[in-house]
């Protein structure tokens, strides 16, 4: 009777217990099947479904937990974004293709970078081998050994699962069985390892918040700092237009004051003769200073002199020399 009552007891107990709440990321490659297994899952039909962008978030109750699912775009642009959500997450649902088997090496190195992370090491993961239904997809054994699931697990101290199934298959009570058994366990680990894995997700939000905080403090500064160096540098070059406006200004006054050097050219005729006359009266008035020189006496001769100027000399020799005759 005593034990029946204890079993009562500890089932009420656990009947009045709050859900827990658990946040799940759901990651993969794009074209992966991530927004197909969330809606399965969810209950609505898992097909034609349009490609993520960003991430969409779903609420639902699973269980004993109060299950919030993170489904991230799986496109290179967008994988980035993947680390802000790291910090709050308790668990992570790596999706993979399984029928595409050229890009296996890109979904090793995704789910590598993944696993490696400092705030999902530790963590438990559920890996979906998705697209079973078609033809040529690996199996279960194949998709552990292609992606080194054994040594990543080893190094990063984490627990993890593989589920082979297809998304499209069913959806809601009838969606594909692998994938409800492999979301329980991932709860069951979970709750193995709530409390401390609750605590961890507070401290890493917690830290991850302060470093946002930090660099957006960071961010401001810089912005700040490249509008003041933006404004000295508009206050120096309006300074300097300034100066060079007031010189112009200088040089326009400077030059309504000088002579125009272009005139017409019948004023520099005019100037230059001016200029003529005025050296040549200062010449002459030099000179009239000047004592005058004596003219020679003219003397008046006849017309009788200018004949005999006018006549030809008639020359004798006497003793070796030549002597004018005189008339």
């Amino acid at each position: 009777m005593s034990s029946v009552m204890a079993n009562c007891f500890s089932w009420l107990k656990r009947w009045r217990k709050p859900a827990r709440k658990v946040t799940l990321l759901m990651v993969g490659l794009d074209n992966a099947g991530k927004t197909a297994t969330v809606r399965g899952i969810q209950g609505e039909d898992p097909v034609n479904v349009a490609p993520t962008v960003g991430f969409s978030k779903v609420d639902l109750k699973q269980g004993k937990f109060q299950v919030s699912i993170f489904d991230l775009g799986g496109g290179k642009r967008i994988r980035g974004i993947w680390k802000n959500y790291y910090s709050e997450s308790h668990g992570v649902v790596f999706v993979v293709d399984s029928s595409d088997i050229q890009r296996l090496h890109e979904t090793r190195v995704t789910i590598a970078e993944v696993l490696r992370h400092p705030r999902i090491a530790g963590k438990p993961v559920l890996v979906l081998a998705n697209k079973q239904d078609r033809d040529g997809a690996l199996r279960e054994a194949e998709i552990f050994e292609h992606l080194s699931l054994e040594k990543l697990v080893n190094e990063n101290k984490c627990f993890c699962k593989i589920e082979p199934c297809s998304a499209v298959l069913g959806y809601g009570r009838k969606v594909d069985k692998s994938i409800r058994r492999g979301l329980n366990w991932l709860l069951s680990n979970i709750a193995e390892d709530y409390e401390e894995i609750a605590e961890r997700v507070q401290r890493d939000t917690a830290e991850q918040r302060a470093q946002e905080e930090q660099d957006r403090k960071e961010r401001a500064e810089r912005v700040r700092q490249i509008r003041e160096e933006r404004e000295r540098k508009e206050r120096e070059e309006a300074e300097q237009e300034e100066g060079r406006v007031e010189e112009e200004k200088e040089e326009v006054e400077e030059g309504a004051n000088m002579p125009n050097p272009f005139q017409p050219i019948h004023h520099i005729v005019h100037e230059k003769d001016n200029k003529e006359t005025g050296e040549g009266s200062q010449q002459g008035g030099a000179l009239d200073c000047r004592s005058k020189p004596k003219e020679p006496e003219s003397t008046e001769s006849g017309p009788a002199d200018q004949s005999k100027k006018t006549r030809k000399l008639r020359l004798r020799w006497r003793n070796n020399r030549v002597e004018p005759l005189k008339v």
